[in-house]
């Protein structure tokens, strides 16, 4: 078991979902016996252990990457056989049962900006079960109010190195909520050109402002060439309407928005 805790808290300190293979019974010939284990990480590669190698384990690893797409535990029988219907191809004759567990398995939230309505929002959004990263060009600033006071991924700079830097992975949420609508506007355009593939996969993407102003936005942006229908999808004004007007009244409005969002998906 040497590395085994290690392995899985490195995983889940770096925000990354990890995947836990364990066999629970066996019957007849098997490659492994009851308790062996193996960790998988998301893109399905074998980081620690084995449950017996070959095709099981090539079988086993494509169904933990599966279950961390689906962020849900499965208990799974395999039959070492040639043939059947969940036969594996395999001639030792008995059968696995495999249990898949998911660790680490939070949904990452990017919110760009780190002003009062980012400072309120991120209690809220710890307590709902997201990984949460800040970005926000201003190095003192982020350090001072975000760093010193939430445990939570930071990044600061120049924004466009930033983006690049960053991979927003399928199912993730985006907030772009600055101190100036000009910065929120070359944030969106940035994301939904240069970012675009990425971008497209996202659960979510949100953006603070008026009416009037989001208007605005999506006139200028469409004009440049981004489809009015990618531009329909960004939730713009943010936040669920409920007449907020202070930061934590937005930031709950924000909150609510994404509950919806997410039970609707699930």
């Amino acid at each position: 078991m040497k590395g085994f805790i290690q392995t899985i808290t490195k995983y889940i300190e770096s925000g990354k979902s990890i995947g836990l293979v364990t066999v629970v019974d066996v019957k007849g010939s098997a490659p492994q016996r009851v308790g062996a284990k193996m960790i998988v990480s998301a893109d399905g590669k074998l980081v620690w252990g084995t449950i017996g190698g070959g095709t099981i384990e090539a079988l086993a690893l494509e169904q933990a990457k599966n279950q961390m797409k689906e962020k849900k535990p499965l208990l799974k029988t395999f039959e070492l056989v040639e043939t059947g219907e969940e036969a594996t191809g395999m001639l030792c004759g008995g059968e696995m049962q495999l249990f898949f567990e998911v660790f680490g398995a939070t949904t990452n939230i990017y919110i760009f900006g780190a002003g009062h309505i980012t400072q309120q929002l991120i209690p809220l959004l710890n307590n709902l079960g997201f990984s949460i990263v800040i970005i926000d060009d201003r190095e003192d600033y982020i350090a001072e109010n975000i760093g010193k006071k939430y445990s939570v991924r930071t990044f600061s700079g120049n924004i466009p190195e930033v983006i690049d830097s960053l991979t927003f992975e399928e199912g993730c949420y985006i907030i772009i909520q600055t101190y100036s609508h000009d910065l929120d506007e070359k944030i969106l355009d940035y994301l939904l050109t240069k970012k675009k593939d990425e971008i497209n996969k996202t659960k979510y993407i949100g953006m603070i402002g008026s009416k009037r102003k989001i208007k605005e936005i999506f006139s200028r942006l469409e004009a440049r060439g981004v489809q009015k229908q990618r531009l329909d999808e960004i939730h713009a004004p943010i936040g669920l309407s409920i007449v907020s007007q202070t930061p934590e009244e937005i930031a709950i409005s924000i909150a609510a928005e994404l509950i919806l969002v997410r039970n609707k998906e699930d």
